[in-house]
């Protein structure tokens, strides 16, 4: 846990934050290093992807079939909802009322995504 947040410090200064919150193309992209390790002969890595987000998902379709094909990977998302906008869509995502399907209607695997509003356990 020391390494993710001296990570995040030092990234922290470095960032410029900004909308719309697409979320499917980081998902993209660690599924990609998730996909590439499943071909090695050791497979001994397993990506936990978390994402801060302070924002409504605006590319909700793209995001749902990202983790649709991600859930066949070893890999996990941990969305931490950050103030006071409406996260309904990462409950959603978050699968504990159901099964998570594709635009298409493919279901997710494995549940590999959870939701956390921030405001719940900020104190």
């Amino acid at each position: 846990i020391q390494g993710v947040v001296e990570a995040y410090q030092s990234c922290l200064p470095k960032l410029q934050l900004y909308g719309p919150t697409n979320i499917a193309p980081i998902i993209q992209k660690v599924a990609k290093s998730a996909s590439e390790e499943t071909n090695t002969k050791e497979a001994s890595q397993y990506f936990i992807l978390l994402i801060l987000t302070d924002g409504v998902i605006t590319d909700m379709a793209d995001t749902r079939e990202a983790i649709v094909h991600a859930s066949h990977l070893p890999m996990s998302v941990i969305i931490v909802g950050v103030g006071n906008a409406d996260f309904s869509d990462m409950q959603m995502l978050d699968g504990d009322d159901g099964i998570l399907r594709s635009p298409k209607g493919e279901p997710v695997l494995r549940d590999i995504v959870q939701f956390v509003p921030f405001r719940n356990f900020k104190h």
